[in-house]
């Protein structure tokens, strides 16, 4: 099982700081040289507001990655423990964001190139949480959020939780 991050919905406050840490982290750049060259603000996790819930998606890590399955040209493969996205074969075909049960990957535009007819097209890239791999001290989103809201869901994690339940069934039993 491979690790995720997971926010509570009822913790959430839906301040958008995971959504600038996860960017400003992914952009390698810091806060004030990305505002003045206006980089392209591009976080790996989307924050959804409804009515009654404010919740940051992001990708699970799914064991069968159904992104991965899906994609034509072996764009999206595991690596280090954590679903990839190989930007330099991504075809930007949507097919790993039609996948996603979570809707968790992202469109981005690449730039463009000349087709057949020397049109200029648009070209484009997948993205998504790669749970900040590159980074040693982990999820910048889980580091900057004021409300506690995420968690970093490991099998360790997993197994507790299930003991803890399991043990808590047994008393309630007896």
């Amino acid at each position: 099982m491979k690790s995720f991050v997971i926010a509570d919905p009822e913790k959430c406050i839906g301040c958008g700081a995971c959504e600038i840490a996860c960017a400003v982290t992914n952009s390698h750049m810091i806060i004030p040289e990305a505002a003045r060259i206006r980089a392209a603000f591009n976080p790996r996790l989307n924050l959804i507001f409804m009515p009654e819930i404010t919740m940051p998606i992001q990708c699970r890590q799914c064991e069968d990655a159904p992104c991965a399955q899906v994609c034509p040209v072996g764009g999206i493969v595991f690596k280090g423990g954590v679903v990839h996205v190989k930007q330099e074969n991504c075809i930007g075909c949507k097919m790993c964001m039609a996948a996603c049960p979570v809707g968790a990957v992202n469109i981005l535009p690449r730039g463009s190139v000349k087709g057949e007819d020397k049109e200029i097209l648009p070209e484009f890239y997948a993205d998504k949480c790669e749970l900040c791999n590159d980074r040693k001290e982990g999820p910048a989103c889980l580091e900057v959020c004021p409300a506690e809201a995420f968690t970093l869901v490991s099998e360790d994690k997993i197994k507790e939780t299930i003991k803890a339940r399991r043990e808590k069934a047994i008393h309630s039993m007896g």
